[in-house]
């Protein structure tokens, strides 16, 4: 990856509550997630990289951005390729279920106590931080809309229309 992190190294996707030291620490984290997201877009995406832990006693505030990778579907031309973007996470984990922090903008996961499993969370970041339109490359030429082929890889005899269809049915 073109980033420097290292997607084989495998980290816990887990927060320890009861381990985790008072204040600010940092805390690395990696592994392969399941995404769920529809055709064309990573089924599995391999996240990593290290969040700023608060420990704030009744609350753990988890900031920062991973970086994950899959493989998808160019949106002009239908290639599959790597691509890889930046997941922003902002978590909070909330040891005292009777607070107000339930209205925040912050994600939010409850528990007192324990190993806080993060991968629903970080899935939810990833799947939120998936760019809108994909494509190979910048200057990714598409399919041709009249034969199919495939601009990047070769030319056709289909004539360019800079009429746009909408159009056409105007008087002239």
């Amino acid at each position: 990856s073109g980033l420097g992190v290292d997607f084989r190294k495998r980290f816990w996707m887990k927060l320890d509550l009861d381990r985790q030291e008072s204040g600010r620490s940092e805390l690395a984290l990696g592994g392969t997630l399941d995404l769920g997201m529809p055709a064309g877009s990573p089924t599995k995406a391999n996240l990593a990289g290290t969040l700023v832990v608060q420990n704030l006693e009744s609350r753990f505030l988890l900031s920062g951005t991973l970086v994950a990778n899959g493989r998808a579907e160019c949106g002009r031309c239908l290639e599959e390729f790597e691509i890889q973007w930046d997941v922003p996470v902002d978590l909070m984990v909330l040891r005292d279920v009777d607070t107000d922090e339930t209205e925040s903008e912050t994600l939010l996961i409850l528990q007192q106590k324990g190993e806080v499993d993060l991968r629903p969370a970080l899935r939810e970041c990833a799947v939120l931080g998936y760019p809108l339109a994909v494509v190979c490359q910048a200057d990714c030429r598409g399919l041709c809309p009249d034969c199919g082929i495939d601009r990047n890889r070769g030319t056709c005899d289909c004539e360019e229309q800079d009429v746009d269809p909408r159009w056409e049915g105007l008087p002239g």
